[in-house]
């Protein structure tokens, strides 16, 4: 009874119902170049994840990472936020989510890019 005043509330103010996501989904990729749209978008996302999104991404808590760190949870949250990160703290964060650092220097030169990668430290 309780949810149907909510709908009928909502119908009264003109807020639109609610769709599924596999219809948005639908719609959404029965546009004309929507594949290509979407890689794109999902690269871009790629390319910008932080540590927060990589960590959560392999369903690790920040006590998971604080614990192989043998720090607080509350550091792992500092570390996440941080703008500003050490290399050497960067390398252990990543190894503890079994990843390994690579950095990798990219020069424009004559309108072609070269890439070449170095390590810092021990590696």
């Amino acid at each position: 009874m309780k949810n149907q005043l909510k709908s009928n509330e909502s119908e009264r103010r003109g807020v639109a119902k609610t769709k599924d996501y596999q219809h948005l989904h639908n719609q959404v990729t029965a546009r004309p170049g929507s594949s290509e749209r979407l890689d794109s978008l999902r690269d871009e996302t790629l390319d910008e994840i932080g540590l927060f999104e990589l960590r959560r991404a392999l369903s690790m808590s920040q006590t998971d990472v604080a614990e192989g760190l043998a720090i607080s949870q509350a550091a792992v949250s500092q570390l996440e936020r941080s703008q500003d990160l050490k290399l050497s703290t960067l390398r252990r964060y990543l190894a503890r989510l079994g990843a390994q650092l690579q950095l990798v220097a990219v020069f424009d030169q004559d309108y072609e890019e070269h890439k070449v990668e170095f390590t810092v430290g021990d590696g």
